[in-house]
């Protein structure tokens, strides 16, 4: 008899266990957050030194140029991570000092990088104040558009360097925060560390990285 009314017992706690789960699942699954944004903001490439220095030096004199892109968030209920996507496009330029009466001293190198990534965002507890810093890792697909310039084994143009183009896979970490404007509408800042090509790279190939700080106007939608 006892072991009846223990078995009954059981089937009782699942029954109502299961009941629970039912009545919450739509509560958590409503509960999902999507956000999209756009902006943009400032990428400073790093390192190699050969394309950051001064052409007059042999480098291609990289600086500090614009990006601009869309990014998309998923909140999950009850989970301090939130899955994101990214599209960014990177504009990279140098321009070519005078070397000699025949050269035009507005030429300039250029390249661009369109970045397709996906990541996480490790969320720290909300201030009351309507920040939401947070720690991001992030993986991306790269593709370096084609140069262009004098060639890097030009006479006059720097010395040789083996400069991508093509497709890469590379990474990044960042730190940021949203900033609550209004009701369902965020400001996204953030800094991030990139490395551009870290697969996939030719032989001689550097590891190209840049520092980016952006902005996003998010929009929340349930």
């Amino acid at each position: 008899m006892n072991n009846l009314n223990g078995v009954e017992m059981k089937k009782n706690q699942i029954i109502s266990f299961v009941v629970i789960l039912l009545l919450f699942l739509p509560t958590f699954a409503s509960a999902q957050l999507i956000k999209v944004g756009a902006g943009g903001g400032l990428t400073q490439v790093l390192a190699p030194d050969a394309f950051t220095k001064k052409v007059s030096d042999g480098g291609l004199g990289y600086s500090t140029e614009w990006n601009g892109g869309l990014i998309g968030k998923v909140d999950l209920p009850l989970i301090p991570i939130t899955p994101r996507a990214f599209i960014l496009y990177h504009t990279l330029s140098g321009e070519i000092e005078p070397i000699g009466e025949e050269q035009s001293p507005n030429l300039e190198y250029k390249q661009s990088i369109y970045e397709i990534g996906l990541g996480a965002q490790f969320n720290f507890i909300p201030s009351p104040l309507g920040f939401d810093p947070y720690i991001a890792l992030d993986l991306a697909y790269n593709k370096f558009g084609d140069f262009k310039g004098i060639p890097p084994t030009s006479e006059g143009g720097p010395e040789q360097l083996v400069i991508p183009t093509g497709n890469r896979f590379g990474g990044g970490i960042g730190v940021g925060s949203e900033i609550t404007i209004i009701a369902l509408i965020n400001l996204d800042l953030n800094l991030s560390y990139k490395m551009f090509n870290l697969t996939g790279k030719k032989d001689g190939e550097d590891t190209i990285s840049a520092v980016t700080l952006d902005a996003f106007i998010i929009f929340n939608f349930l």
